[in-house]
């Protein structure tokens, strides 16, 4: 009900980003995916990140592999320069020392799960890795965080645009790899963020997106948002810019189809101990045996 008072609502952060060593693994683990079943030839020059929370980390991960271009989209703003700076200055010697993915011992409620947390070297080569960890090169990329580009440069390495809300704010089929990390459970209107993920990415470019299915620990169940009506869930929502949209896998694997994306790779996680059938409400009471069990899922899909 607080949210109702105006100027309520506090960005306290989202949580993660502020972890040099979790936005390394979070990078680290799209590329392996998209390697593993996105039959690409090489590693994507330019990328997008939509929601990327407390830092740009993840995205600067990106671009220390070898990405020449990054792209932020946000609703909220929640990072800061001093803190893109350090998660920055920290991320350098883990890639200069070519270290191990963090795995779910580390993080484990990070997904995607991986067959080997090794240093992806299929993903990244040595030859790619002198050429993008130069001294000239990580200088010219740590001027650019000292003067992010809040409006669109393409002669600028980052770009953070926030809020965004239209399409043609960047070129049309511009971006080689769009990736998500948590982010897509809490997009109100998905049609529409799906058509411009697909106006935004190249022909033969990627989406990777891991998805949350689960409540965020709302309530004590992981799916016990599924048994709020819509008229309760509003009001849990009150005036919060965003929250949960409590959409379910097949909603999303439906509309990327229906938007022309073909969906390359579904990996998704059971959920333990959720609410039966007969304990969610009318709206959700006949959905599959998929959309009841899976708590969370990475989504590889490409545009042809």
């Amino acid at each position: 009900m607080k949210s109702f008072i105006p100027g309520s609502f506090l960005r306290k952060g989202t949580g993660g980003t502020c972890s040099a060593r979790y936005c390394y693994g979070v990078w680290l683990r799209h590329l392996s995916i998209l390697f593993q079943f996105g039959n690409v030839r090489g590693y994507p020059n330019t990328v997008a990140e939509l929601g990327p929370g407390d830092s740009i980390g993840s995205g600067l991960a990106g671009l220390l592999g070898g990405a020449q271009n990054y792209f932020a989209f946000d609703v909220v703003k929640f990072t800061s320069q001093e803190q893109n700076i350090k998660i920055f200055n920290e991320l350098i010697p883990l890639f200069k020392n070519r270290e191990n993915i963090p795995d779910n011992k580390e993080f484990p409620n990070v997904y995607p799960r991986l067959a080997t947390y090794k240093f992806p070297y299929a993903s990244i080569t040595e030859r790619q890795l002198k050429k993008s960890l130069t001294e000239a090169r990580i200088r010219r990329i740590r001027d650019n965080l000292t003067d992010i580009s809040t409006s669109v440069n393409e002669d600028y390495a980052i770009n953070f645009i926030c809020p965004w809300f239209r399409p043609d704010i960047i070129r049309k089929e511009s971006v080689d790899m769009i990736y998500s990390q948590a982010v897509l459970e809490h997009v109100d209107d998905l049609e529409f963020t799906y058509r411009t993920l697909y106006y935004w990415l190249k022909k033969g470019g990627s989406m990777s997106h891991q998805i949350d299915f689960t409540s965020h620990k709302i309530t004590a169940v992981w799916n016990g948002h599924l048994s709020y009506s819509d008229f309760t869930w509003r009001l849990i929502r009150g005036q919060r810019p965003y929250l949960l949209n409590r959409q379910l896998l097949s909603t999303h694997i439906g509309l990327l189809k229906n938007t022309g994306f073909r969906v390359v790779a579904v990996i998704p996680v059971k959920g333990k101990n959720g609410l039966a059938r007969n304990q969610l409400s009318n709206k959700y009471k006949n959905i599959s045996e998929e959309d009841l069990t899976v708590s969370s899922a990475h989504i590889l899909s490409k545009k042809e």
